[in-house]
């Protein structure tokens, strides 16, 4: 079996398709399946082993973002740039497309490239056609244009829940023995943690353990960040003073009014934004959260939220959307942008010990169902269906 990937989405920092992408390298790097590996990041090919390490390299992480920023707000203003990036990338993989014709492509990030062989595409939500308000116009219409020839071309379909296949089902018209639901995971190093092991990492936070709230994402409208930001300062005054919310995310878009009302909280009441934390810290950071408030309005699978309960973490989610799919009665939920709601959930979390407890044992149980692992054998099973 013969595989090409695309791994543009390697380029730190690693977001949520990055993640995706890095953790089934491993997992098949770490095996014997595959005759060969090749990745294209765009601009040239390389292999597993170098994409993989090109991750992993994190010095540069403020220059990156800044130069990835200003890639984006161009992108975001301009459909023409959207397609002439894609025609070029394009262009390059058509290049060598010749001599891989035996090679299973597969696109983690939704939109096929050309490719004279068999390819699988994986969709992780719809959310730019249920909540299009939560995107620039520009992505919409690009997004809009291209997923149904994307649809068309591929010879399978991948989604990261049962909900998005569902969706995708019903509003695509997509053949449903097309489109295979396979969860995420969470990495290894996720486990539940003491108040030693995760002190270094903290005391570079100024953090203390177990006394925080805890979100981790990017800092944009989909996410439920002013909800939850209301939703904390509503909480009683002692409450906050001991819990403080902390928010690690990088800026996303449209968020001049959340980072103005972020900007105040922290001031009077103490809120503390971490911006962009590497993925080395993020383990620590999770493990020592007295919970993981997560109030996002859509998500097409929610890594945090596994990754939370797999360090042990008290989930407070979405009710109704993939989160929900993901924790099922192992979490605290909330109706989509209810800050009362939210509120009284924090406060129950924060003042009763046993609830934390209960909510703790639930959640690393029902950690134990998913794993990159189990993601990465299901993915490689579609590919035995297109080898064949």
């Amino acid at each position: 079996m013969k595989l090409l990937i695309n791994t543009e989405s390697l380029l730190p920092p690693i977001t949520g398709i990055g993640t995706y992408t890095l953790n089934l390298l491993k997992q098949y790097t770490s095996q014997e399946n595959f005759e060969a590996i090749e990745c294209f990041s765009g601009h040239r090919f390389t292999t597993a082993a170098a994409a993989i390490t090109q991750s992993e390299v994190e010095p540069a992480y403020h220059k990156q973002v800044k130069t990835k920023g200003r890639i984006n707000a161009l992108l975001r203003g301009s459909i023409l740039a959207y397609r002439s990036r894609e025609l070029l990338r394009n262009a390059l993989l058509r290049l060598k497309s010749a001599h891989l014709k035996d090679f299973i492509y597969h696109e983690p990030n939704f939109i096929l490239k050309r490719h004279k062989g068999p390819a699988v595409a994986t969709i992780h939500d719809l959310s730019f056609i249920s909540h299009p308000q939560y995107h620039p116009a520009k992505r919409v219409a690009w997004l809009t244009s291209e997923l149904p020839k994307t649809l068309a071309r591929a010879d399978m379909l991948i989604t990261d829940s049962e909900q998005v296949r569902r969706e995708l089902i019903e509003l695509f018209a997509v053949d449903e023995k097309k489109v295979r639901a396979i969860h995420l995971g969470a990495a290894s190093r996720y486990t539940q943690k003491t108040a030693e092991q995760t002190k270094t990492t903290l005391d570079r936070y100024t953090l203390n353990h177990g006394q925080y709230l805890l979100f981790v994402g990017t800092l944009e409208p989909r996410k439920g960040v002013d909800t939850l930001v209301e939703s904390w300062a509503n909480l009683p005054a002692h409450l906050k003073r001991e819990f403080p919310l902390v928010l690690a995310g990088a800026p996303g878009w449209d968020n001049k009014n959340l980072h103005s009302r972020i900007e105040q909280l922290k001031q009077s009441d103490g809120l503390k934004h971490l911006s962009f934390v590497p993925g080395s810290d993020l383990p620590e950071l999770y493990a020592g959260a007295t919970t993981l408030a997560y109030p996002s309005h859509y998500e097409g699978f929610g890594l945090p939220v596994l990754e939370a309960m797999s360090c042990g973490v008290p989930v407070i989610c979405t009710a109704d959307t993939s989160m929900s799919e993901i924790t099922g009665e192992h979490a605290l939920h909330i109706q989509a942008g209810n800050t009362e709601q939210l509120t009284e959930q924090m406060r129950l979390i924060l003042e009763d010990t046993s609830l934390r407890m209960s909510l703790s044992s639930a959640a690393l149980t029902r950690a134990k169902n998913f794993s990159w692992e189990k993601c990465a054998r299901e993915t490689q099973d579609i590919y035995r269906v297109l080898a064949s």
